[in-house]
């Protein structure tokens, strides 16, 4: 291995070890011996920061903005209500540890290039914030360069894509597909929301076919939606995504937006029942090895609490054995938001 792969390595392991959990620093060849070894150290650091009686969490998706700073932000809007209100790791760090949550990941909701280096400085020096899922437009004509700096941190480890921006959505244009390759060969990861008319299945499976080496994870339960009985339609496209692209992951996040209207106020259901079917889909598609738990926090205050949602992701995976519980709610996220390539 060369000099700079296990420096980047041994770099990813020493701050597994710090005191508030796991932080993601690049691994530039977190494959072989010592990308396992790494990523054992981290699961072990997981393990002892979690507090007696529980499991560890890594929430894989969360937002922070500051609405009352000069200029504002983007979203929320008034028309959001209790969330358009300034929502900072001090609103949020205790309230995870408490439930278990060992390390969490911050997922840009701002479009606007330079809020990526706001949240960045935020918790620069917070390892509890683990990890931070920017968001470029894919295809501008800037990528490349926005990408390139602010893949000098660490802890941007991908973007979330094709959310605000390009309006033409996917069209795996030239432009596009250099920014897609781009993210591949650096390692990094692609979150992607598909709900609806927004980023259509085919879409996206157009996408992953196109970039087979690009880690890509669909948010939100692939836009599932309640009550039950399952959406056959649906259900045939997750299932045909989840055969065709291998690289593809799905996030166990959000479980109030299958019952919710939109980012309105709206009470969800806090039983199991209201949502087991829809993830039986999910977890016989996507398997135990390519589901990663977040919370969406704080939009889910639109709908619920933090810790009705919880226990709901408890509940289901009780049944499969603690192995499948540790990979769905924290392990597979730290094998899959960590950077593999320079």
């Amino acid at each position: 291995m060369k000099g700079t792969s296990r420096k980047g390595l041994m770099c990813w392991a020493a701050a597994v070890a710090t005191v508030a959990g796991m932080a993601f620093a690049p691994a530039v060849r977190a494959t072989g011996d010592d990308g396992e070894r790494a990523l054992r150290m981290a699961i072990e650091h997981a393990e002892r920061a979690t507090p007696p009686g529980r499991r560890p969490i890594v929430d894989t998706h969360i937002h922070f903005w500051q609405v009352t700073r000069p200029g504002g932000v983007p979203w929320p809007t008034p028309a959001e209500g209790p969330i358009f209100r300034d929502i900072l790791p001090q609103h949020y760090t205790a309230m995870a540890r408490a439930n278990g949550v060992v390390a969490a990941g911050i997922v840009e909701a701002s479009g606007i290039v330079e809020d990526n280096k706001w949240i960045l400085d935020l918790v620069r020096h917070d390892h509890f914030y683990a990890f931070f899922v920017g968001n470029l437009e894919i295809g501008a004509p800037t990528f490349a360069g926005d990408l390139a700096r602010f893949a000098r941190d660490p802890r941007f480890v991908g973007i979330r894509g094709y959310l605000t921006g390009p309006p033409e959505g996917i069209t795996l244009s030239p432009a596009q597909l250099a920014s897609l390759r781009d993210l591949a060969r650096r390692g990094m990861t692609l979150d992607i929301i598909s709900r609806g008319t927004k980023n259509p299945k085919d879409q996206v499976q157009a996408l992953c076919t196109a970039v087979p080496d690009l880690r890509i994870i669909i948010d939100h339960l692939g836009g599932a939606k309640g009550p039950p009985p399952v959406d056959p339609t649906w259900e045939l496209e997750v299932r045909r995504l989840a055969d065709v692209c291998p690289n593809l992951h799905m996030k166990f996040s959000s479980f109030y937006d299958m019952y919710a209207p939109g980012d309105v106020v709206f009470p969800s259901p806090t039983d199991l029942a209201a949502y087991k079917a829809h993830f039986d889909v999910l977890m016989t598609a996507f398997g135990a090895e390519r589901l990663i738990w977040g919370s969406n926090w704080p939009v889910i205050e639109l709908h619920g609490t933090f810790e009705a949602q919880i226990a709901v992701a408890e509940e289901y995976l009780a049944p499969f054995g603690k192995h499948v519980r540790d990979k769905v709610m924290f392990r597979n996220a730290l094998a899959f938001y960590r950077r593999h390539g320079r």
